[in-house]
């Protein structure tokens, strides 16, 4: 007997909360319930139901999948692209989103669960820590495969939260929050990921210049308390950020050197995604910096990377989606009020970090950071059946 559209809506609602939540924890999982969510989400078309009607960005996104398929027909190794490019059906989630997130309890179900999630793979981290210590060359990495992942995944229930908190909840959802953004923070501050911590930074540092300036005067003393609190690795390698003699720092500048080289050479579609790596390795002489020390499987930004890899067009829908995404949630903010305001002010600020920390990291290439940065970027423009009604819970 086929399930009724209620059923397999309800559980097509339990495997995303699942999938949500496993994010911070296994990959292989996520894939799983991806694919399970998928098939559900075509039996839900077949059978009458509508598609969601997607932000008009997601234009671009398609621009972009389109040029990363023509880069692969040109790549310089289109069996490594072509693997590569099963990331290319994450963008599948935005619709999922859109579809299953229609309520105003579905959204705080699934808030609560990222939050929740969240914060257990920082209590992770945190009794890493006290067992093995701050160690940088093995940072925290949680249950996933790489500490930038690891941390790269607490910023945006942290940014999302923090601006909600700051903007106005309950007492009750206050502590609750306030307890699991010192938790994160903590975890954030000893996973020693620099792009993380910039991408913090910079996001809230302008919500508060443009949302509450009144709390302006409070940040000194403030990161003065965290300066003092913070253990020795954790304030040196934040003075490593501004050390241009950090290898690691030059190590970025080669990167960077190693970007233009292969652009100018594949400048239409790059030399195909996942290859990277491999024509740096191939002709050192041509690519690599004369003082790098080592090659690198990406180029640590997400902008030269995708430039590299995919070419002018695949940077220019990326570039072009970015913009429109800008646009719509400032549109969406004039546009809006109460408690759908408040999320669209949350997820403009986690975009902000995501951009800042991506300057440093190729984040957009990791798996895991687009199943979140979608699942939030998707937040504002849902369709809830109580749009009407929403409202932001004050007293």
């Amino acid at each position: 007997m086929m399930p009724s559209a209620i059923s397999l809506n309800r559980l097509a609602l339990t495997l995303l909360l699942a999938f949500l939540f496993l994010i911070n924890f296994s990959i292989a999982a996520c894939y799983i319930l991806i694919t399970m969510i998928l098939v559900l989400f075509i039996l839900h078309l077949l059978r009458g139901g509508t598609f969601p009607v997607l932000p008009f960005f997601c234009c671009f996104f398609a621009a972009y999948i389109f040029f990363t398929m023509l880069a692969t027909v040109f790549s310089v190794d289109w069996t490594a692209s072509i693997r590569d490019n099963k990331e290319l059906l994450i963008f599948l989630l935005i619709p999922i989103y859109l579809w299953l997130l229609n309520s105003r309890k579905r959204v705080w179900l699934s808030l609560w669960t990222v939050l929740a999630s969240g914060v257990l793979s920082a209590l992770v981290g945190i009794y890493t820590v006290l067992i093995k210590g701050i160690v940088l060359s093995e940072r925290l990495k949680g249950f996933t495969s790489h500490w930038m992942t690891y941390a790269g995944l607490l910023l945006f229930p942290f940014i999302f939260f923090l601006v909600l908190l700051l903007l106005g909840l309950t007492k009750k959802k206050a502590f609750m929050i306030s307890i699991a953004l010192m938790v994160m923070l903590v975890a954030i501050a000893f996973s020693l990921t620099r792009n993380v911590w910039l991408g913090i930074g910079a996001s809230v540092i302008l919500f508060i210049i443009f949302f509450k300036p009144k709390y302006l005067m409070a940040m000194a003393p403030l990161l003065l308390v965290m300066i003092l609190l913070a253990p020795p690795a954790v304030t040196s390698r934040a003075r490593s950020i501004i050390d241009l003699q950090n290898s690691a720092n030059r190590e970025r500048i080669y990167m960077f050197y190693s970007g233009i080289k292969i652009f100018s050479d594949y400048p239409l579609t790059g030399v195909g995604s996942n290859n990277i790596e491999k024509v740096i390795a191939g002709n050192e002489a041509r690519y690599k910096h004369p003082e790098s020390r080592q090659i690198n499987v990406h180029l640590h930004n997400n902008f030269m990377q995708i430039l590299a890899e995919r070419g002018i067009f695949a940077l220019a829908s990326i570039l072009l989606a970015c913009v429109f995404i800008m646009i719509q949630l400032l549109k969406s903010l004039k546009s809006s009020s109460g408690e759908r305001r408040a999320i669209t002010v949350g997820v403009l600020f986690v975009f902000v970090g995501f951009l800042v920390a991506g300057m440093f990291e190729y984040n957009f290439g990791d798996s895991e950071i687009k199943f979140i940065f979608f699942y939030f970027l998707s937040l504002p423009f849902l369709t809830l059946k109580e749009d009407n009604h929403a409202h932001i819970e004050t007293n």
